[in-house]
């Protein structure tokens, strides 16, 4: 029994000495995050602030609009006037983006229905919450979105033009909020749907927090000599530049677009000879594709550096796809994956 009881002593010592791993919310994969994940997204997932509006209602907002022209790769930017008689108390987003937002900033008994790709995990950051509260609606389902008999819809440039005529038919007011990708449209757009729907002072809070928690990211990052060069290589070999979601995560973190260092304005298709000549430190390709097997597989990129150096990370497709406050948990992972074993 006293030998029992002394190495049942030793085992606790051994016990206690060991190293206490990292928290699996400071985890993706085998990377360690700078940032604990999940109390990222919960501080970007709820933002009330004090602000008052002076304004009553109905108000007129004057607003930037902008669309992108992928056929010329050109923005085309027109100032333009949005009028609402009331406050709107039962709003439907049409876009992922818009939805998490909305998640953050408005009260949640006003947000009415959701579109079907918010209450897809591949596609949204709350989409199991989506999934709890509903109800959810396919894209195309225009008669079931009249039928909630919303006060106001959130439409985005790829809404398409049926939808909106379905809408203006039906006489349901919708306020279109155009193109937005970078991290700074982003913040200027939840600025202008807090104004829209009257709550000014949590679209500033949600702002703040960005803020905050961009700076917080900042400083865990290790000092380098050389910037990492990353490039995101997407189905068909499009790649993503300057005006990108892409390009604000890699800003966010002090990397390098290739894309955007090689003048792609939005997105643009590249050939393997290419990719080649651009030579980047790490690629990234969305998970649950082929593409990095392909990549790998392919002779004519063999003496590619991030394929010499097995420097090709798949990422699921969510944390690329963002348009939302909810970039910055991208940024968060992506640290991770360059700045490897530096947290």
């Amino acid at each position: 029994m006293k030998k029992i009881a002394i190495l049942l002593g030793i085992l606790i010592v051994l016990c206690l000495a060991m190293p206490v791993p990292s928290s699996q919310s400071n985890r993706a994969g085998h990377a360690v995050l700078p940032l604990d994940m999940d109390e990222l997204k919960n501080s970007l997932s709820y933002a009330r602030g004090n602000v008052k509006s002076g304004e009553s209602w109905p108000r007129a907002i004057e607003y930037e609009h902008e669309i992108y022209d992928f056929r010329n790769n050109v923005f085309d930017r027109k100032t333009r006037t949005f009028t609402i008689k009331r406050q709107p108390l039962r709003i439907i987003p049409h876009a992922v983006g818009v939805a998490e937002i909305l998640w953050a900033i408005c009260p949640r008994e006003r947000i009415i229905a959701f579109n079907e790709f918010a209450a897809d995990p591949e596609f949204c950051f709350i989409a199991d919450f989506v999934n709890k509260k509903g109800p959810v609606f396919k894209s195309r389902q225009t008669e079931l979105v009249i039928g909630y008999q919303p006060d106001l819809v959130f439409i985005v440039f790829y809404s398409g033009a049926d939808f909106r005529q379905k809408l203006n038919q039906a006489k349901i007011d919708y306020f279109d909020l155009g193109y937005f990708g970078s991290i700074a449209s982003i913040q200027k757009q939840i600025l202008l749907i807090g104004k829209i729907i009257g709550e000014e002072g949590n679209a500033g809070a949600l702002v703040n927090v960005m803020g905050e928690q961009i700076k917080k990211l900042k400083n865990k990052l290790p000092a380098v000599d050389t910037p990492v060069r990353a490039l995101y290589y997407d189905e068909g070999g499009y790649i993503p530049g300057r005006t990108s979601n892409f390009n604000s995560i890699c800003d966010i973190i002090s990397v390098v677009n290739v894309g955007a260092e090689q003048g792609i304005k939005s997105w643009a298709q590249i050939d393997n000879e290419t990719l080649l000549r651009w030579d980047p430190d790490i690629i990234i390709v969305p998970k649950g594709s082929n593409l990095k097997y392909q990549l790998t597989g392919n002779s004519v990129l063999s003496h590619a550096r991030a394929i010499k150096n097995k420097k090709i990370f798949d990422i699921p497709g969510v944390y690329l796809r963002v348009d939302s406050q909810f970039m910055i948990l991208s940024a968060n992972l992506m640290a991770g994956i360059v700045y490897e074993n530096a947290f």
